[in-house]
């Protein structure tokens, strides 16, 4: 498919035609300077015409946009074409135009407003849309015609999202970064440095994994910018995870707070498969001491503590490969079951688990979660009898209930209660 990204001067309006375009996914569109930071990526797919398109940092001067298009160019991605915006075309501009035609690399004008621009060198650009009353609705029909796909001949290979979630700072998108093998995402020590979500696909093990680099989420009120950025971050951020195929949730070894057990809290309740990414341990020294200490406070302070999946790594330091086989050895845990779907199923059973266990207190199961550790299956089974008291007749029915509901013949698992 083609490649198509929007460049132009700092505050041209990138944002604003992307978001026209990509009407599902918006990046941040705002009057201040340097609002996108990244270079943000959309698939077009409408009927019968399929693209990607990608909104870009915006530049003041030529040696600005070399540095930006070594970013593109890092992508290592064929078929790219530039949608060029620009409110007053100027000196500046002809000699970007002029590096980029210089390159081989068809260019798209494109203007908003009817303004005369008869300064416009022609050769330089394969079609010019401005000083027209529909600007847009023309470079739209345009792109359409030049990627018209036959929709029968378009198969969109299945695709399992990946999102990585978690506070400012923890080092998602040097994460990101390292697994896409490309520099997508702007990594700063500074906070807030990623304001929108990106993505990238890659092929591993003959599936299509998209990674989703999301904004960091805010520490604390006193941390909060007063703008539009950190609230359009957090609704973004909700979305991915929403339709996530599992959530990477990562945090900072060196920067422990209660934030960690509220965002360990809140994806425990979304009935979503989700990974915890303890980072930045190459700064730690006693590592060992390091490790049982935050599972021993996580065990203290939270009730899914035996459900969590747990590693400790260094995103810098760890393998593109050991980090893809972790993360994929998650996404493909087939005994994965959502919580209100298992109580659905025990609820009715619990008056003859009572029969079974034939005690004068009514036996009754609360909850019921299902989760892998280490390659081993596990129910966890919230009751109001301790399990020493719990007959073994209980656990077979249990089991037999489990395996028939949930086609589970074949598959080994043990019972915790």
């Amino acid at each position: 498919m083609n490649n198509y990204f929007i460049i132009g001067k700092v505050n041209e309006g990138k944002s604003h035609l992307f978001n026209l375009f990509s009407k599902n996914h918006r990046t941040i569109s705002n009057p201040l300077e340097n609002t996108t930071v990244d270079i943000i990526r959309k698939e077009i797919s409408i009927k019968n015409f399929h693209y990607y398109l990608y909104d870009t940092p915006g530049f003041y001067n030529l040696s600005d946009f070399k540095e930006i298009y070594k970013r593109i160019s890092d992508l290592k991605i064929s078929n790219i074409k530039f949608i060029y915006l620009s409110e007053i075309f100027t000196e500046e501009d002809l000699k970007i135009c002029k590096f980029i035609n210089s390159l081989g690399i068809n260019i798209y004008f494109f203007n908003f407003n009817q303004l005369d621009f008869s300064n416009l060198i022609p050769n330089l650009f394969s079609k010019i849309f401005a000083n027209q009353k529909d600007s847009f609705g023309e470079l739209y029909n345009f792109l359409a015609s030049q990627n018209s796909i036959d929709a029968e001949s378009y198969i969109k290979q299945e695709t399992s999202t990946i999102v990585i979630f978690g506070k400012e700072n923890t080092g998602k998108s040097t994460l990101f970064n390292k697994i896409t093998n490309i520099q997508l995402s702007k990594t700063s020590p500074n906070l807030h440095t990623t304001r929108d979500s990106v993505n990238w696909d890659i092929n591993y093990k003959k599936e299509i994994l998209r990674f989703i680099d999301t904004a960091g989420f805010i520490r604390s009120r006193s941390n909060r910018r007063n703008n539009d950025f950190e609230k359009f971050s957090i609704i973004q951020s909700e979305y991915f995870i929403k339709n996530a195929s599992l959530i990477v949730l990562l945090l900072d070894a060196t920067s422990e707070s209660k934030l960690d057990l509220s965002l360990i809290g809140s994806l425990s309740k979304r009935n979503k498969p989700f990974l915890v990414l303890v980072n930045k341990m190459d700064l730690i020294s006693e590592k060992n001491i390091y490790q049982k200490k935050f599972l021993d406070y996580l065990s203290n302070n939270h009730n899914y503590y035996s459900s969590l999946n747990i590693h400790f790594i260094s995103a810098i330091n760890l393998s593109k490969s050991k980090i893809l086989d972790l993360i994929y050895g998650h996404l493909n845990n087939k005994f994965f079951f959502k919580t209100s779907y298992l109580n659905k199923i025990i609820k009715p059973i619990n008056g003859e688990l009572g029969k079974i266990q034939k005690n004068s207190k009514e036996f009754k199961i609360y909850f019921i979660t299902a989760f892998t550790v280490n390659q081993k299956n596990y129910f966890k089974i919230s009751c109001n009898f301790n399990k020493k008291n719990i007959k073994p007749h209980v656990k077979s029915f249990l089991s037999k209930i489990l395996i028939r509901e949930l086609n589970l013949k074949g598959i080994n698992f043990n019972l915790i209660f």
